[in-house]
């Protein structure tokens, strides 16, 4: 979990990864991108 979600997500787009989709449930949230191989990874905020 990122302690800042919106901080991690800019950090990680500034490394070249892109934002495939983004799902709020209740309070958590989390962000689904694709690193520049195309290899997905989930960022989760709570």
């Amino acid at each position: 979990m990122a302690p800042d979600h919106d901080q991690e997500l800019d950090r990680l787009r500034g490394l070249g990864a892109t934002v495939v989709a983004e799902q709020t449930a209740g309070s958590l949230r989390w962000t689904t991108l694709a690193d520049p191989e195309g290899n997905e990874f989930d960022l989760i905020a709570g």
